[in-house]
């Protein structure tokens, strides 16, 4: 057999793709007598397969799609969506994902995805806000393509995605039913859901989420917490705890990670005898408590014998002397290192340190400028998957690093803060809550002001530039930007300190803290 890979019409005979060739003994002759069906698909013997491909210089053939699927750019650029689709698919949390070209940009100019989450993976790992963690895959993914093969926008479905009996995806389907998605209002309400809404239970749980839901409220149990409603992990803490409040009820924690739509949701304060602890007696029930939920969930912090939180209040008297050796030589035998504003740091009592995250270095570079004083009473709540190790695990103790996953067990990672920041601790937390895809400062969460607020603690805001260059997200190290000969130097600005007032939202306060950063970053 031959083969060949034939030049995309109007693009040069060297492409790179193209369709696959093939001509030989098995190749047939054309159709019987259908000579224009056979020009279709037949030239001097060579039969166009309509599958489009590479070879590479060792002789193998990488099959990248269908010409008839191939989208074109209005740059003359073409786009194979199943490749496309195969590199997303690489994150352990997407189970299905079909790239087309929909919008305004008709001529396929906008790429955009249908993307179905892998809810067992998600399940695993405690995850309820899928939209979060997928847009954190999909951005990381998207680093290692060229800016015109990224996805520029997506939908999450959680239903499987429409295929043939073969197995292949009903493209058109879904573009068809992304138009519809796009063009349609409020879905309009059945009888079920009317009924639904009838229980008093029902309606008095409605009037609660009412008062949370940003992206309006669809009147029907399947209503996605995240996706339909618009909370975030924040959002679904205050939503919940206040409907324990109302309904006198206590959810139990294993069954928070389940909860991922508006009629589970409801059903899961449902007080019905037998099912779930009853909250009665704790403050969450008493009538007249205060409006703010984590007001309520951060007046009960754990003991000082707590086995894992007690642990940072042990003393390191041999220790923390060699941490702050350390911690200040690694830096500048990483890279040349600028910083200043120290003088605003608090000399005493607890604060919250809180820097834009560029890189996997940046705590080592903020540790490494703090005095004595402040790295000594200093902690992190980190993500539990990089403790998991034995040795790791007795690591992050002295460290004073608390390994709880914010994802996953949101409450007891802001307990963990909170807890530290009552014993007079230092916390250094990154309030984007994940590393910056492109170095620039991104949207802060919540949890900074609202232990800030209800601790009473200043928040001293941080800016980094230049770690970006030496290990960004979704790439490997940059060992020369690690020599302080190289040019890449970090600079480090530490602000005047914040306080956060009662009348001022958790939300509004996080976008001033990220101002006020995004500020000290634009300058340096």
């Amino acid at each position: 057999m031959e083969l060949k890979i034939l030049a995309p019409e109007g693009g040069s005979r060297d492409a790179e793709d193209g369709e696959i060739a093939l001509r030989g003994p098995l190749i047939m002759q054309g159709y019987f007598n259908r000579p224009d069906a056979t020009a279709a698909v037949m030239r001097e013997g060579w039969l166009l397969t309509g599958d489009l491909g590479r070879v590479d210089r060792q002789g193998r053939l990488t099959i990248t799609g269908r010409k008839k699927e191939v989208i074109i750019l209005a740059n003359g650029k073409n786009l194979y969506p199943e490749e496309i689709e195969a590199h997303y698919r690489q994150s352990p949390f997407v189970k299905e994902v079909c790239v087309t070209a929909f919008g305004e940009h008709k001529t396929g100019q906008r790429l955009y995805g249908v993307v179905v989450p892998d809810m067992e993976a998600l399940a695993a790992r405690k995850v309820v806000n899928a939209g979060d963690l997928l847009r954190f895959e999909l951005e990381g993914l998207s680093a290692s393509l060229p800016s015109y093969k990224r996805v520029l926008g997506y939908d999450v479905w959680f239903e499987p995605l429409p295929r043939t009996t073969t197995g292949k995806l009903k493209r058109h389907e879904i573009v068809r039913r992304l138009q519809e998605i796009a063009s349609s209002t409020s879905p309009a309400v059945s009888e079920a859901d009317e009924r639904w809404q009838a229980d008093p239970h029902v309606s008095a749980a409605l009037e609660v989420v009412r008062r949370r839901a940003i992206g309006g409220l669809p009147c029907r149990p399947s209503a996605n917490l995240e996706l339909d409603l618009g909370l975030d992990s924040m959002e679904r803490v205050e939503l919940l705890t206040e409907l324990e409040q109302e309904f006198g009820v206590r959810v139990a924690e294993e069954q928070t990670h389940q909860i991922f739509t508006l009629g589970q949701l409801i059903d899961a304060v449902r007080p019905v005898p037998g099912n779930r602890t009853p909250a009665a007696g704790n403050a969450a029930t008493v009538a007249g408590v205060s409006d703010d939920s984590w007001a309520v969930l951060l007046s009960d912090l754990p003991p000082e014998t707590d086995p894992v939180l007690g642990g940072l209040l042990s003393p390191r008297p041999i220790l923390e002397p060699v941490l702050y050796v350390v911690s200040w030589l690694l830096p500048r035998l990483l890279g040349t290192v600028r910083v200043s504003g120290l003088d605003n740091l608090p000399k005493a009592g607890a604060f919250l340190i809180c820097p834009n995250h560029q890189s996997y270095v940046d705590p080592f570079f903020v540790c490494g400028v703090l005095p004595y004083r402040t790295l000594a009473r200093a902690f992190f709540v980190g993500a539990v998957e990089y403790f998991e190790t034995p040795l790791m695990s007795w690591v992050a103790r002295k460290l004073h690093c608390v390994p709880v996953d914010p994802d996953s067990n949101l409450v007891p990672a802001m307990k963990a803060g909170a807890f530290g920041l009552a014993h007079d601790k230092v916390l250094i937390l990154f309030p984007e809550g994940e590393r910056s895809i492109d170095g620039t400062v991104k949207r802060f969460k919540k949890g900074a002001p609202i232990l800030s607020r209800h601790l009473g603690v200043p928040v001293v805001p941080v800016a980094i530039a230049g770690a970006y260059d030496v290990w960004p997200r979704g790439r490997s190290c940059n060992w020369r930007g690690l020599l302080p000969w190289s040019r890449s130097h970090v600079r480090i600005q530490f602000g005047d300190p914040i306080q956060f007032t009662e009348g001022e939202s958790a939300a509004d306060a996080a976008a001033r803290l990220r101002a006020t950063v995004d500020g000290l970053w634009q300058r340096l």
